[in-house]
């Protein structure tokens, strides 16, 4: 879509039809305004904890002729968002532990009518932990690269169905490994990275506790190929 990079242009495709959507860290607006244009949502909340970016979603929203059918609102995560209406809601741009903090402290996340995106810059395997736990279901996730980085996006949703916490599950969620030319990617950059992990433990000092660390990454990274 016009005016968005690759991370929020995978989002963008993720959003299902809709008549609300409420974008967490509204990223200058950028996200609401081409959902509004693309005729996927019929109405936009743009939300942030920051007064700047918040007007700079209001200043693109209004430029672009799209105030009628959108709102700006200053507030914490989720905090002062009502359900009623809204479902869709995009939190992204942030760490994996401060998505999973921002869902847990809404009264209305539970709620199996509305559709979440959610694209953590860190620590993914904690908020896919957290879903799981939470059971919630992932039904997408696909991967995007932007400034040189991969990252995942999860389309979830609350079913109130368990998922198995195996290493795929919490590694590569719902990820196709098949149909999507990035995921075989991020799968390489994970088990390199936890060979890397593996041959730091390697080389250290002999102790109980490397021991340990040492059998649990070796144990991990045969589950994960």
């Amino acid at each position: 879509m016009e005016h968005l990079d690759a991370r929020l242009g995978t989002i963008a495709a993720m959003t299902p039809r809709c008549r609300a959507v409420a974008d967490i860290g509204c990223d200058h607006g950028l996200l609401i305004a081409a959902l509004l244009e693309s005729g996927r949502c019929d109405y936009g909340i743009a939300a942030d904890i920051n007064p700047m970016p918040l007007e700079k979603a209001r200043q693109e929203l209004t430029r672009r002729g799209l105030l009628a059918q959108s709102e700006c609102r200053l507030t914490n995560g989720l905090q002062g968002i009502a359900p009623i209406g809204v479902d869709a809601v995009v939190i992204a741009g942030m760490g994996g532990e401060l998505i999973s903090d921002i869902l847990s402290r809404w009264d209305y996340t539970e709620n199996p009518a509305i559709t979440y995106l959610l694209q953590p810059m860190t620590r993914p395997v904690h908020l896919r932990q957290w879903l799981y736990q939470h059971r919630f279901t992932l039904q997408e996730e696909r991967c995007c690269r932007a400034h040189g980085k991969l990252y995942t996006v999860l389309r979830v949703q609350y079913t109130g169905c368990s998922t198995e916490e195996t290493p795929a599950a919490l590694y590569y969620g719902a990820l196709d490994f098949t149909g999507d030319p990035l995921a075989a990617e991020y799968r390489e950059q994970v088990l390199g990275r936890l060979q890397r992990r593996i041959t730091g433990l390697v080389e250290a000092k002999p102790s109980p506790e490397r021991d340990e660390e040492l059998a649990k990454a070796t144990h991990l990274l045969l589950a994960l190929r």
